[in-house]
């Protein structure tokens, strides 16, 4: 079996959460987590946002930054990257090799995440960045992420997602992710439910460490939002009224840039050298395929990976503010597809009456959402969808039923996201 077989045969285990084969693995590879600097992002929606501004900020100041994020878009190896340069084929299978043997026979089974992660720990330790922006799989508590002693932990928000894993109630979901609070770390939270936050806040105060929530220590003001970028202010430690703008779209992005701000802030009282000109210019150049993304043409579309219902809420506000605010007459054609344990009903409730048709499909992945099943859903609200049994018959059948100004959108999944994305920068499918 190849390298990137047995990568991806370590999918059949599906999610085991648990610290103890992420430990034995770093052991064996002599604990590369100890060996680099890094930031934990934990959170429901709008970790890997926060991630990737903070990534962006960082590098701009001149500094060696790992990434891991997940899931990817189209290749693996967008999960690792230095200084937003996914790490090689070739580096990603040697590096396959290498723990692979060294695992040897010894009695450890990883997972797939568990594998990636302690390969990209050893990979950022070999490469000694100066910093690495890790973000959490699911939950934090016992996610193998959580193996490393950042400077830094971030809580996003808290919402429902992987209920079975997590907790069936937001109280319960957000004892999990505050999981990654480390004793005298501090922590910065954009979650703005006072209920929610004041679980984070007592969970940082039992660890001894401080704790910065959005709207009390750090703000972010919106100035101008359309399809293609952001103007707004940012208020924080040492800035009042900083005016930034960036090509990430929505109005929650902007609970994600005061987060990453804030640490910005707080990484510089650590002896990171950031200037606002540095801030200026990370938050401008950032950019995060396939969340609400536009893709120009005729029509255009709107890729964007919203997969849970206060994702699919977010999506939901930007088509009413900001696509039906640019034209009222536009059609929008809904493309949509997730995997079996989302809660779908939820997410199509919000954006179904505001979309004028709807392609339902399946992403190609065996945890796929049966499209039938959909079907069912769909017309309880009282609407007949057009069925595909494929991203690419989807996007043909939305090509085939709309004109030059109107917009696709494609979601309910990253993995659908990315599949129609590889298609549409391919060429493979088109008006």
């Amino acid at each position: 079996m190849n390298e990137i077989s047995y990568l991806y045969s370590l999918q059949q285990f599906g999610i085991k959460l648990g610290l103890s084969n992420i430990k034995e693995l770093c052991a064996i590879l002599n604990n590369p987590q100890d060996k680099i600097k890094s930031v934990h992002v934990g959170g429901t929606n709008g970790k890997g946002s926060t991630a990737v501004i903070l990534s962006s900020i960082l590098r701009e100041a001149g500094y060696k930054v790992g990434l891991y994020t997940s899931p990817h878009l189209t290749d693996f190896t967008e999960r690792i990257r230095i200084n937003n340069i996914p790490i090689s084929e070739d580096k990603a299978l040697f590096l396959t090799r290498y723990i692979r043997e060294r695992i040897g026979d010894k009695d450890i089974t990883p997972t797939f995440f568990e594998f990636t992660t302690a390969l990209a720990l050893y990979y950022f330790a070999e490469e000694c960045v100066d910093i690495a922006i890790m973000e959490v799989g699911m939950g934090g508590r016992l996610d193998a992420t959580n193996i490393i002693a950042p400077l830094i932990s971030i809580v996003t928000n808290i919402e429902y997602d992987h209920t079975e894993h997590l907790g069936k109630s937001l109280e319960e979901i957000a004892g999990e992710k505050c999981g990654i609070i480390k004793r005298g770390v501090p922590v910065i939270s954009s979650e703005t439910k006072p209920g929610i936050f004041s679980i984070i806040e007592n969970s940082a105060k039992e660890a001894g460490s401080p704790a910065y929530g959005y709207g009390r220590d750090f703000v972010v003001e919106s100035l101008e939002l359309d399809q293609y970028h952001s103007r707004f202010y940012y208020s924080g430690l040492n800035y009042r009224c900083l005016l930034l703008e960036t090509l990430l779209l929505g109005r929650h992005q902007m609970f994600n840039m005061g987060t990453a701000l804030y640490a910005t802030e707080l990484l510089t009282g650590m002896g990171f050298d950031v200037s606002g000109q540095h801030i200026e210019n990370g938050v401008h150049d950032v950019t995060w395929p396939g969340r609400l993304e536009t893709l120009p043409g005729n029509p255009s579309v709107l890729l964007d990976g919203a997969h849970n219902h206060a994702a699919s809420i977010v999506l939901r506000e930007f088509i009413e503010d900001v696509v039906k605010k640019d034209s009222r007459e536009k059609k929008i054609v809904l493309i949509f597809g997730a995997l079996k344990d989302k809660d779908v009903k939820s997410m199509l409730q919000e954006l179904i009456p505001c979309v004028s048709e709807i392609i339902l499909t399946r992403p190609d992945t065996d945890r796929g959402f049966q499209v039938e099943e959909l079907k069912k859903i769909t017309e309880k609200f009282g609407r007949e969808p057009y069925m595909a049994k494929s991203v690419a018959e989807a996007l043909t059948i939305a090509y085939n039923i709309t004109s030059a100004s109107d917009m696709i959108v494609i979601t309910g999944s990253l993995y659908l996201v990315g599949e129609a994305r590889t298609l549409l920068s391919r060429g493979l499918v088109s008006g």
